[in-house]
């Protein structure tokens, strides 16, 4: 009897180390995630999984979580190892969203006495450049494709991205900082 329950009691640890391991993979849940919001904004993080339940604080874009657990009806409860806390699902992402796909709120630009700039290639290799887009995001819809010493006047500077006024089309966009250049 002693023989049974000691084995019994083996399987039953064996099997409840394995099963969060499996959990994890089918679900998803205990790995890394990264705040990706929608047109900049920061995401709240709330000590309810409830829009009216306050605020803990809120993550910049890009910020790296852990998701600890999925709350069922589009909400997840996280960490940032300082922070823990419930947020909305679908402003997260598996892969770290690159430099320029994090778009700019529109209170981190900085209105500047107007200059002109010129548009940098993309490599030596090319005379094409950026995109001069409709937001500060390089998935945003694109205004046109600028080419390498195309102008454009500087009105606002934000950190990753430029508000500027294209004298062709007489419209005002976005173009990356890295690929503009005083003349």
């Amino acid at each position: 009897m002693k023989k049974i329950l000691s084995v019994l009691l083996i399987l039953a640890s064996v099997f409840a180390l394995m099963v969060p391991a499996f959990a994890d993979e089918s679900t998803g849940f205990g790995k890394d995630m990264w705040v990706n919001c929608a047109d900049g904004y920061r995401l709240n993080v709330r000590p309810q999984p409830d829009t009216g339940s306050g605020l803990v604080t809120r993550l910049d874009c890009g910020t790296k979580v852990e998701v600890l657990s999925d709350v069922g009806n589009g909400w997840v409860y996280i960490t940032t190892g300082r922070v823990q806390g419930y947020v909305m699902y679908k402003f997260l992402q598996e892969n770290k969203p690159g430099k320029y796909e994090i778009t700019e709120r529109d209170d981190h630009f900085v209105a500047v006495q107007p200059y002109m700039v010129t548009a940098k290639a993309l490599n030596a290799n090319t005379d094409r450049s950026v995109g001069l887009r409709v937001r500060p995001n390089k998935t945003a819809g694109a205004i046109r494709r600028l080419a390498a010493g195309d102008q454009l006047q500087v009105i606002a500077r934000g950190q990753v991205w430029s508000r500027v006024v294209d004298p062709v089309t007489g419209k005002t966009g976005y173009a990356a900082n890295d690929y503009l250049q005083v003349f």
